[in-house]
């Protein structure tokens, strides 16, 4: 199972929450990461190190974008990234 079909990435109302397929805790995806909106500081679990540079790869695009609009659901609601 390759990083791409391993690491699930969610979007929530608040943040990114990254997880890994692979590994069940609590009944859930294994927590790698999260990412809030407000802050777009990454708070990073994982010590593995390829997940590691997936995530803050994934998680610098996010942060790139400070300032934009994010879409956050099905219905259009959206975020300001950054917006603190």
């Amino acid at each position: 199972m390759n990083l791409n079909d391993r690491v699930f990435i969610g979007i929530f109302p608040c943040g990114i929450s990254y997880a890994d397929r692979a590994v069940e805790e609590h009944g859930d995806y294994k927590k790698l990461a999260f990412l809030p909106y407000r802050t777009l500081e990454l708070e990073c679990y994982t010590k593995h190190a390829g997940m590691r540079k997936f995530i803050e790869e994934h998680a610098g695009t996010m942060i790139a974008r400070k300032g934009e609009q994010f879409e956050v659901s099905a219905c259009g609601q959206t975020v300001l990234l950054g917006g603190g």
